[in-house]
């Protein structure tokens, strides 16, 4: 009698032990959903044009899913085209000589351009080997003048995706501006036979102005 109690014990909580990990399992399939749904109302809102909307949908998604990089990386984008739009403001502001409005509108797109950044390099935590991440770090560094940074950035997408044309056409414009004119020819000749057209990278950085739209407020003064 007692070994059969004892067996009936066992069986008992062995009963609840997988009750418990159908209970988290289907949890688990459920977070997973929600975030694909979040996800994809924030691609839709990207579509639109509503960036605000697009993060706030990206965040809930990887609140439900942390590590959906979907999510991650739409979010990235969103903040990267956000920060550019703070970017070109500052940049306006400064040439017309107001200071104030130049510095707050760059110290906005500094911020959107560190969460783009903190998005993309959560992405390479999770999948390492992802180009579009390497991207974004590249044109987040262009934007801050960081001429080091967005070579090693680009050069990385590359050897991660060899064919991505934009990657290369971004690295040409940055040689160009170091002066290395080498480089800048070979880069730009291979984004063109790749197939890049001006209109492909709507949020690409614009390298001709190199320095940072702070830099450009903090000259105002003078």
């Amino acid at each position: 009698m007692k070994r059969y109690r004892h067996r009936h014990s066992l069986y008992a909580i062995l009963f609840l032990v997988l009750l418990l990990a159908a209970a988290g399992c289907g949890k688990e399939k459920a977070a997973r959903r929600e975030s694909l749904r979040q996800t994809a109302a924030g691609d839709a809102a990207v579509r639109d044009g509503r960036w605000d909307e697009a993060v706030r949908d990206y965040t809930s998604a990887l609140e439900a899913d942390p590590e959906n990089t979907d999510a991650l990386y739409g979010r990235s984008s969103a903040h990267l085209v956000t920060g550019k739009d703070f970017y070109l403001l500052a940049r306006a502001a400064a040439a017309e000589g107001e200071t104030a409005r130049a510095r707050e509108a760059a110290a906005d797109a500094d911020r959107e351009f560190g969460l783009a950044a903190q998005d993309a390099a959560s992405i390479l935590k999770i999948k390492p080997d992802t180009a579009d991440a390497c991207y974004v770090l590249g044109c987040v560094a262009v934007y801050q003048g960081d001429w080091p940074g967005a070579l090693d950035a680009f050069s990385e997408t590359i050897r991660l995706a060899p064919d991505m044309a934009c990657a290369y056409q971004r690295r040409g414009e940055v040689y160009g501006y170091i002066n290395d004119l080498e480089n800048e020819s070979a880069d730009l000749k291979r984004a063109a036979r790749l197939g890049y057209t001006p209109q492909e990278e709507d949020d690409a950085p614009d390298v001709e102005t190199p320095r940072t739209a702070g830099a450009e407020a903090e000259e105002s003064l003078y």
